[in-house]
Order: structure tokens, then sequence, then C-alpha cells
């Protein structure tokens, strides 16, 4: 009632007093809420508060702004509803709530008030299932084990959806195609502040595979198996169904390249039994294919832009194998080119213009050895001009990419083996030359857990990459009586990044990444390492305060060609590197970020000083197009290693850089 005569009072004032005038909603205020943050209230209710004068400003002229805001007491009652659907969702079931307004008629400004008596909040007390019955026993037990309530924690329908969603998930990738989610029945004991959870769901029947109907279309239809297909997706006759495979299996198909559309989903309407059929439906587009392209990439920590060319044979030689030939080029750090000397100056040692040629062929063969493995062998040759050097790689490799369900601990496992000839040639007054035959296996696995790819909001992504190389070599050069002249080095690089929303809307995001790597020549030393196996820092993808790869160990061994000018040109064995990142986007394609970088390379671990570590700061700007972000970044050397010194009392200008970027910097 009190509620009531304060909200006609509220409407009153501004509509019968002040009818000639909007009044700015100035601010919303939260008192006595003390579990749940005013931020995230304030991404709940329907009120806004009205921009800050820049965006206003910035809206009178740009597109790029917001408007004002006003004070509208019709959303109020529609607030206290959503404020406590939300108090409820999140165990406190007896929230109470008021409101008030404070008018400034000398500005036209409204500020909007709610006080909450959030109450004691519930845990939960016990869960009773319902509905898996007449389900496979070991799996309504699994499925039981994982609901499984921890009756400290408090009572959370966000925590108990996602628990839903795994128990369905589960039932649907064990056969029972109909699973669905019913109902949830909350039981509230708000004397004990006790939460009972009841959960119901509807199976069905258990359903196995029949056959995979084959419904194909297209200029190359004819050219490709309907068995060859199903081999590709690899689902066998007599298999439980499983919605999770089927995804998988799609997913396959389409990497073929053979289509330009697919879809493989289950046939309820001709189910028998227990026996449901699938339906690959897709069109099937040439198999020959030549096409130019435009490349942008963040190679090497640096924003590169060139050209490049395509040939493709799809189902070469059968079982859908796919051959590319390729050749591109990249120029890097586009926007310090000298473009008026550029042809005038242009020649191998010249650093006029830096980038990259590269020419390479490769095959890919989908579902390997009859499983889900997909094999890759690629055969490349590589020039890469840099300031310092110049390095030219003619290599082959075979990789083995593994599909692994995406609820495990790993979710990506990648093996490989490679042979490499590299020669390096050093910008001294006598360029020196030094060749290496590398001979390395490794594997890159990790697990991927955010939320979305191009603007994570939430989650983690973890990346372990292993290399050993040179051990053939060696035993064949052993075997064969001579000396190896060569080193023998392995190297580790982790890499982890977590993303955190600040708000219910998920527009304000803080990101971290933390990298760190060791690379050791147990036989030999660290001449014997090639440039491209050494660690660098700096970069639009690393410490943005400074330019792509220009963090290099200073007291590196000495050696004909490793200095240039007196100083190391090439990375280190032991690297350290992180970021701290605030995200906003608003008006839903733009955005901008504040960061914090840390980070260098040295030669060893031991040789780690916490006076070495190079500190940036810095701001950027977004725009999220639907294909990728795009990004400026502008950095600062806030610590400088190179002379000890902090940003104070130096030059602005001096230490700074930008950097033009595809994608968020992690």
């Amino acid at each position: 009632m009190l509620r009531k005569i304060s909200l006609i009072i509220s409407f009153l004032i501004i509509n019968n007093y002040l009818p000639a005038q909007q009044y700015e909603l100035n601010s919303i205020e939260f008192q006595g809420n003390k579990e749940i943050s005013s931020s995230t209230l304030r991404d709940i209710i329907l009120s806004e508060e009205s921009p800050l004068w820049f965006w206003k400003f910035l809206n009178s002229f740009t597109p790029l702004g917001r408007e004002a805001v006003y004070f509208d007491s019709t959303n109020i009652p529609i607030d206290l509803t959503a404020l406590k659907s939300y108090y409820n969702a999140n165990g406190f079931f007896e929230p109470v709530f008021s409101d008030s307004i404070e008018v400034d008629t000398a500005n036209a400004e409204v500020n909007l008030i709610y006080r909450i008596m959030e109450g004691s909040p519930s845990n939960y007390k016990e869960l009773l299932i319902e509905g898996l019955r007449e389900t496979d026993p070991v799996l309504a037990g699994s499925i039981w084990y994982e609901m499984t309530l921890d009756t400290t924690e408090r009572y959370s329908e966000e925590n108990m959806q996602q628990e839903i969603e795994k128990a369905v998930s589960a039932l649907l990738n064990n056969g029972y195609m109909f699973a669905r989610f019913d109902s949830t029945v909350i039981f509230k004991d708000t004397s004990n502040n006790k939460a009972d959870v009841n959960v119901f769901f509807t199976t069905g029947r258990r359903y196995v595979i029949d056959t995979i109907i084959v419904d194909k279309k297209g200029e190359g239809a004819n050219f490709v198996a309907d068995n060859l297909l199903r081999d590709v997706a690899g689902i066998k006759s007599g298999e439980l169904y499983s919605l999770e495979k089927i995804k998988r299996s799609q997913v396959r198909l389409f990497r073929t390249g053979l289509f330009n559309s697919i879809i493989l989903s289950e046939v309820e309407t001709d189910t028998s039994g227990n026996r449901v059929p699938l339906k690959l439906a897709g069109n099937i587009g040439y198999l020959n294919e030549l096409s130019p392209e435009i490349i942008v990439n963040n190679q090497q920590n640096a924003f590169n832009i060139g050209l490049g060319a395509n040939y493709i044979r799809k189902n070469f030689l059968g079982y859908a194998r796919k051959l590319t030939v390729s050749t591109s080029f990249g120029i890097q750090d586009l926007f310090n080119a000298d473009f008026s000397n550029l042809i005038s100056k242009f020649s191998f040692r010249d650093t006029t213009l830096l980038g990259y040629v590269d020419a390479r062929i490769k095959l890919e063969q989908p579902f390997l050895f009859g499983r889900g493995i997909l094999g890759i062998w690629e055969n490349y040759a590589t020039i890469d001009k840099q300031r310092n050097y110049n390095l030219t790689v003619f290599g082959s490799k075979f990789t083995f990419e593994f599909e692994l369900p995406r609820f495990t601990v790993v979710n990506f496992l990648s093996t490989f083996y490679s042979l490499e000839q590299t020669y390096e040639v050093y910008r001294t007054n006598n360029d020196s030359l030094s060749g290496k035959l590398i001979s390395a296996i490794g594997a890159d696995l990790g697990r991927t857990a955010a939320d979305d790819i191009l603007f994570p909001t939430r989650g983690y992504n973890i990346y372990l990459q292993f290399e050993h190389a040179n051990s053939i070599p060696y035993l064949i050069t052993k075997l064969s009586g001579q000396e190896y002249s060569g080193a023998i080095f392995y190297k580790l690089l982790f890499n982890s990044s977590v993303f955190g929303s600040l708000g219910q809307k998920r527009n304000d995001i803080f990101a971290m990444k933390f990298k760190i790597g060791h690379l050791q020549a147990y036989y030999g030393d660290y001449f014997g390492i090639p440039l491209n196996r050494t660690f660098y820092a700096g970069g639009s993808n690393s410490v943005r305060g400074w330019r792509s790869n220009e963090l290099v160990p200073k007291n590196a061994p000495k050696a004909a060609g490793l200095l240039v000018k007196g100083v190391n040109v090439k990375g280190g064995t032991f690297l350290l590197e992180g970021s701290f990142e605030y995200r906003r986007r608003f008006l839903n394609n733009f955005g901008f970020a504040l960061f914090f970088d840390y980070g260098n390379t040295w030669i060893g671990y031991k040789q780690f000083r916490f006076d070495e570590v190079a500190l940036a700061i810095g701001t950027g700007i977004r725009y999220y197009s639907q294909v990728a972000p795009f990004r400026l970044d502008f950095g600062f050397k806030l610590y400088d290693p190179a002379d000890k010194r902090y940003i104070f009392g130096k030059k602005v200008w001096q230490n700074f850089e930008f950097h033009f970027g595809i994608g968020e910097a992690f």
C-alpha cells in the first residue's frame, strides 16, 4: 500500500507540478544490497541512467554517442518485478523493496532510489529427479552423481539450469533422441533458509541409428560416391543415437570442402521401432577452384596485409582428399614502410619493406584409419624478411588433428612431425649465413571453454605446445660414425586466457592472459637453435608498447651474425608475458579497451630478473564486424628495461607505439 502511495505521489510531482519539462534520469541508486552488486542490478532493470555529457555531445553530430534518457515513472513497477525475480532466482525468497525519487528542478534531473531488504539466502537442501527410472541404470546413476547438490551453496537458478542442460545433453548423446526437460519445482523452506529442488525429465524411447540416407545436389554431386560420404560421417548402423556425434560428423563433412551447404539430421517421421535413419542433405560445388585472396592477419605479433592465390582440387584421388596449392605475400609493419623509396631501394638486403613470401602444397584427408583424425601433409617454402635478418625456410610437415568431444578436459589435440632446412642471413657488414636442418616432433593440446570466439565474455582457453627437435638426425649421424654438429633441443609453451563479465548484460569484460615458454638445448648450444624457434615479445598481440618482436635478450652470447649494430637480433630461450584488459562494448558494433601488458625474453630462466620485465599501458578502439573484430591499440612504455626508467619525465611520443590488428589481442 505504501509503495502504491509513493508511486502516485511521484507521478503527481513529475506530471502535475512539472508538466512542461522532461527530466533526465541522472542516477539510479541501490541501498541495502549486500550480496548482489549495484552494477548487476542496473543491468537487470528497465530504467537506465542518462549517459555522460560526452556521449550526448557525440550523439549530437555522429551515430557513436547516446541520447539523453528521461525519467519514466511507469518503468518503476517493471523494475521492481525484475528485481524480485532476480533475487528469487538467486536464493533470496523474501526480499522487500521500496522506491523513491529526488527531483532537481534547477538542473531538470531525477535521481531514482531503490531500497532493498534482501533477507537471508537459502541454500540447497535435497534434490529429487523424476523421469529417469526407465532409462539405462548406469546413465541414470551418472546423471544423479553429476547433479549432486552442495548444501553449503546458495540456490541459483542459473547454476541449476546449467546442470539440467548437462543432464539433457547426456540423454541426447546416449540414445534418448526425444529427451527433454519438463519442469522444476522448488520447495522454499524460508524458516530454515533451505530449498528442495525437484527436477522432471521426459526421456522417451532409446534409439539406435538405422542408416544414412544421402541426398546430394550441385555441380559435383555425380563425382562423389554416397558410401564415401557415409564413411567420412563415421556413424555406423546399430550404434546409439548421439546428437553430439551427429554435429561432429556434420562439421567433419563440411571441412572436406566438398559442400557449399550441408545438414545431417535424424528423420523422426521414418523411425521404426527403436531405429531412426539419418538424412545427409547437401549441395556439392565444383571440385576445382581457383581463387585470389586478400590476406589480413597478425602473424609474428605484427599486422600483415597482402595478396595470395589458391588452387583447390576437392576429392583428389578419392576418399574426400583435398589438395591445395597456394602462394602469398604479406607486408609487415605497413604503417612504418618508406613507400617513397620502395622501388628505388628495393633489394633482398634493403629494409624499406618488411614481410614474407610463401608458397606451399597441402594435402588433407579426413577420417584417417577409420577414426576422427584429420591428416595433413604440407610442403612449403617461405622467405621472411625482417629489419635485422632474412630467414628462408624449406620444409615438410605431417599433422594429425584428433576430434575430441567438447566437454572433455582436453578438447583439442594435434600431433606433428616436421623436417625443415633453414637459412639465416644476418644484416652485418659482411652478411653471415647460417644453415640448419631441423627434424622435430611435437604436439599441440588444450581446452577451449570461452563462450564466444569474436567477443568472449566468460570462460577460459588453455593451450600447451611441446616440441622436440633433432634426435633423429643425431641418431643417424652417430650410426654412420660421424659427429653431429647441430643442437638437440626441446620447447615448451603454455598460454592461458580467462574472461569474466562485470555485469548481467556482458558488455563490460575483464580479460587476463598469461604466457610462459621454455626452450633448452641439451646437446649443442644456443647458436644451434634456429631463429624461428626462439621466443620474441612485443607487437600487436604481445607487449603493445613495443614494436613487433622488438623485445629480445640483451645479454645473448656473442657470435658472428647474432649481433647487428651491437644489438642481439635472435630471440630468447625463456619467455614471460601477460596482459590485463578491460573491454567495453557499446552500440553493438563498437568498443574500446584499456590494457596493461608485461613481458620480455631471456637466455634461460636463470637470467630472469623482475627489473627486466617490460611494462606497457594503453587504450584501443574496436569495430566488431560480422567477420572479426578490427582493433587499433595505442601502447605506451610504462617501464622500459633498456634504461630502467619509467614513463615519467620522458617524451610521450618516444614511448609510444600503435598497432592495428584483426581479432582481440587474446
